[in-house]
């Protein structure tokens, strides 16, 4: 009985902490957007430069575009840090945190393949290797978040 609440206590914390961390990773993903924009800015807004119309068209929707992307991160993000979090104090919160975890990690998962070309690419290697990094610790949270779900619910479930 005492290693069980031991153990809670762990998957709790665990929880809370992965919670925050999911906050913080959507956040950078909002940043690692707006920094790749700004870096290839050039490029983005010589695309379709023949009409000045068009191009000022070109520029208000992709920043529209970027602006919800942006937004629908950080509120998916938010969901379930938040949630997660709750979850850990054993306050009330949306189950539906969970199963968006799930499919966030996958996505996550699938998305390591896009970096195939780019390790090719010697003179951007480094860059590389660091986006990987980040990527692979934002996955670890997220498996922390499944993880401790399920362990919280199986320790409550069996007291």
């Amino acid at each position: 009985m005492n290693t069980e609440k031991a153990k809670l206590r762990r998957y709790e914390d665990d929880l809370n902490v992965s919670g925050t961390g999911v906050i913080i990773m959507g956040a950078w993903s909002v940043v690692r957007v707006l920094i790749e924009l700004f870096l290839n800015s050039k490029e983005y807004l010589n695309y379709g430069n023949e009409d000045p119309e068009s191009a000022m068209l070109n520029i208000v929707v992709a920043i529209a575009l970027i602006v919800i992307i942006s937004f629908v991160i950080m509120k998916v993000h938010l969901y379930i840090g938040l949630n997660a979090m709750r979850a850990a104090k054993g306050m009330e919160h949306k189950e539906g945190y969970f199963v968006a975890a799930i499919i966030i990690a996958v996505l996550s998962v699938l998305s390591l393949y896009t970096y195939k070309d780019q390790l090719q690419i010697i003179e951007r290697i480094d860059t590389t290797l660091a986006s990987i990094l980040v990527d692979i610790t934002t996955i670890y949270i997220f498996i922390v978040v499944i993880v401790s779900s399920i362990r919280i619910k199986r320790i409550k479930g069996d007291s």
